[in-house]
């Protein structure tokens, strides 16, 4: 037996053996295991220990709601001391008048042996102010197993709360900042467009009538004025189509044949096709989730520049799918000019252009376009190139 753990007491004990008188007094030694009481005693100044050290208010109290024990936490945090708080009711204690069904609710699911796992209120301090608490209650048993009252961890979340709060209103701030800003893009595309057409189609008229008249200075001058509106009415039609992905509301259906939308991109573009006599192909499609006119539009915006940025070689095109995950990953593999690596994020934002418009022309929203359409499935967009060998734009987008 361990000397450490357990002691012993020594008995005077009168009992008849063989070869002693009756009455004789023999000393025996009887062990008593003393250790559990000990042991519980240990654990309870252990407890006691963990309780006051803790950050959170822990509190107990009886199934009436009346405070039976109150921590060095619950004093900082309500503001009452353990003298003042215990044997008080918490209801009149800590709970606001707005708030005093919470109470009986509690007590009554306690009562039924349940657990009360971060129930988000708010409690009373001493001097009156509101404080958002997080609270977590358990049922508290006697050895028999009988519920007798109830032990409650009160954490302060005001600071969280108050985040939460902060980080709401610059989201919805930001969200009708975005709004705001994409209704005067969509507003400012469509009303410019009218006078636009006008300074294009008077130029055409001033070109065809007075050209011969104004020499060669002056034809250049014109041509100049054409070829700016016709691209500036291009860029409206392209920053109408970028605000629009944002504005559809409506939830992406399954496209079950994307063979469809990409034969009519190829229709959209036969004239560049034919012009370049680039040579397309591409493997079945699977369904995917997507707009169909917006899968149209990825389609005929990547093809689009794989054509307009070809090389000196015939232009071969080809596009597929392989599955990835709950998607799947398309491609679309070109023999053009290729992308140097430094600009292979910059290529998809708004406006963005690595050549002037007199060599390769455009608008520079082609790729905006793409990337806001596969974003907004949840998927994403990316290239791999490499300069003079062509360039393979993947995209991902959600099966049905």
């Amino acid at each position: 037996m361990d000397e450490k753990n357990r002691t012993r007491e020594r008995t005077s004990l009168e009992f008849d053996t063989i070869g002693h008188s009756r009455g004789s007094a023999v000393q025996l030694e009887v062990p008593r295991d003393v250790s559990e009481p000990l042991h519980a005693e240990h654990a309870a100044l252990l407890l006691s220990a963990v309780v006051d050290s803790s950050d959170d208010a822990i509190i107990s109290k009886d199934l009436n709601g009346v405070i039976t024990s109150w921590n060095k936490s619950a004093e900082r945090l309500f503001g009452y001391t353990a003298a003042e708080a215990v044997g008080q009711p918490v209801a009149r204690l800590l709970i606001p008048p707005d708030r005093q069904d919470e109470e009986p609710k509690i007590l009554a699911r306690l009562r039924n042996g349940e657990r009360v796992d971060h129930f988000e209120t708010k409690r009373m301090r001493r001097d009156g102010t509101l404080i958002d608490i997080s609270l977590t209650i358990s049922p508290v048993k006697d050895p028999n197993g009988a519920i007798i009252g109830a032990s409650k961890i009160a954490r302060d979340i005001s600071e969280q709360i108050r985040n939460q709060k902060a980080l709401k209103q610059a989201n919805d701030s930001l969200t009708r900042s975005n709004a705001d800003l994409e209704h005067f893009a969509w507003s400012a595309s469509h009303d410019l467009q009218e006078p636009l057409r006008m300074v294009s189609t008077y130029s055409e008229m001033l070109r065809r009538k007075f050209g011969n008249q104004l020499g060669p200075t002056g034809d250049e001058y014109i041509g100049y004025l054409v070829d700016g509106a016709k691209r500036m009415e291009q860029l409206l039609r392209d920053l109408r189509a970028y605000t629009h992905i944002a504005v559809a509301a409506d939830a992406p259906v399954p496209v079950s044949s994307p063979e469809t939308a990409i034969e009519r991109s190829l229709a959209n573009l036969k004239a560049a096709i034919d012009e370049s006599g680039a040579e397309i192909t591409f493997d079945p499609l699977p369904p995917v989730r997507v707009h169909e006119f917006q899968l149209e539009q990825l389609f005929q915006n990547i093809i689009g520049n794989a054509i307009r940025y070809r090389s000196n070689q015939r232009p071969r095109i080809h596009a597929g799918a392989e599955p990835e995950g709950d998607a799947w990953r398309f491609f679309v593999q070109d023999n053009g000019i290729g992308i140097e690596p430094q600009y292979k994020e910059q290529i998809f934002g708004i406006f963005k252009r690595l050549h002037s418009s007199a060599d390769y022309p455009g608008t520079g929203m082609g790729l905006a376009i793409c990337q806001r359409i596969v974003e907004r499935t949840g998927g994403r967009i990316w290239v791999e190139s490499e300069l003079g060998r062509g360039s393979t734009f993947f995209f991902t987008l959600p099966a049905p």
